[in-house]
């Protein structure tokens, strides 16, 4: 695979990325900041594709020498965790050691729970929040995100700093088209290339941990490896991880533009800005009564129907019980919804088992069939 860095304007850069398969994607990336227009901001999501597709990387413009050397230790993180579906692969590219006179503080801003308590437990530290176009809205949805944006910067104003506005097409023309897992393989990598894009202006880019330590799973953005992505000139930093989400929401739920603002839904059915009957927005309403708070942009009673239609994971499950056990012991005692969420859980185990017998009986008939042949 060959990425191409193409000249832009101040404000804007792109790269043109050929494939082995002789396939073309121009994928750009813009702020109302000026960005580093060398080919290191492209290096973290070419290596996660690479490694997916089994595609060796060639660059035809300089990358950072300490990325480059950080590339590898990347590698290894993602063959340990997916030793069946990623390759190593060999990353061509001229060294360079050029440095940014950037010195502010990033920290990325969707407005969900990570992003506000992280950007209000690090204030004294943070100079600049980042908000990303591109990411968890998809670039055709130009209504949902200019509220989203809309939303994003009264919220800065109110904590007093400036908003760094990015929109890109990294998922849309490159990522979605591979395709490549999102939330398990990309997303960490995505939002190295916008913190290394901005390396004229921040020195660190905080990135808001997803889970806490005791819930540590292989996942794009990652203690592990969000700081090999760093550059002669980006250091990222992986916050939170010794604080729970439910602790999260417990700090947030005092703040009232955090309460005003909060964003946690991305499945925005309807088009509304959280929908109040999806995973999220549902497991941020049982935490959220669990440490007494509640949200003006998640507003009313939980949807029980909603809590019963749910199609859980195990691990939606063990999050949801998590947050009723947090209802309980803060003395928040609500029946309807420990019976709605009991009845998405068994719904969950009979799928479960309804699929085991399929597979079985799939088996059983496979060997009478050979047994007969």
């Amino acid at each position: 695979m060959t990425v191409h860095v193409e000249d832009t304007e101040a404000h804007r850069i792109a790269a043109r990325i050929v494939t082995p398969l002789g396939k073309e994607a121009v994928v750009t990336t813009a702020s109302n900041y000026e960005l580093d227009h060398s080919a290191t901001p492209w290096l973290p999501p070419m290596l996660v594709a690479g490694m997916r597709k089994n595609w060796s990387i060639a660059f035809d413009s300089p990358v950072d020498s300490m990325a480059l050397r950080g590339a590898p230790e990347a590698q290894r993180v993602f063959l340990d965790w997916y030793p069946r579906r990623f390759h190593g692969i060999s990353v061509s590219a001229e060294p360079s050691d050029a440095l940014s006179d950037g010195r502010g503080v990033g920290c990325f801003f969707s407005g969900g729970v990570d992003s506000f308590y992280s950007a209000i437990t690090q204030s004294d530290r943070i100079t600049h929040l980042i908000f990303v176009h591109g990411f968890d809205i998809s670039a055709g949805n130009e209504d949902l995100a200019s509220r989203a944006l809309a939303s994003a910067r009264d919220a800065a104003a109110e904590l007093g700093k400036p908003l760094i506005e990015v929109k890109t097409t990294l998922r849309s023309a490159f990522g979605d088209r591979l395709p490549l897992d999102w939330g398990y393989d990309l997303h960490g990598a995505a939002l190295a290339h916008v913190g290394l894009a901005l390396s004229q202006h921040v020195s660190t880019v905080m990135i808001p941990s997803s889970n806490s330590r005791w819930d540590l799973l292989p996942w794009g953005s990652h203690p592990d490896l969000d700081p090999l992505w760093s550059s002669g000139s980006v250091t990222f930093d992986h916050h939170e991880l010794e604080v729970d989400r439910l602790g999260k929401l417990r700090r947030i739920g005092l703040d009232e533009t955090a309460m005003r603002h909060l964003r946690v839904c991305w499945e925005n059915r309807d088009g509304r800005f959280n929908c109040g009957v999806c995973f999220k927005c549902i497991r941020t309403k049982i935490g959220l009564a669990a440490a007494g708070a509640e949200s003006e942009a998640l507003p009313g009673p939980i949807d029980l129907h909603a809590v019963r239609s749910l199609t859980l994971t195990n691990r939606q499950c063990h999050h949801l019980r998590n947050g009723l056990a947090a209802m309980e012991e803060a003395g928040v005692t609500d029946d309807d919804v420990v019976a709605a969420v009991d009845t998405a859980i068994r719904r969950r185990h009979w799928r479960q088992a309804a699929s085991y017998l399929r597979r079985a009986r799939s088996i059983s008939i496979g060997l009478i069939r050979r047994r007969v042949s």
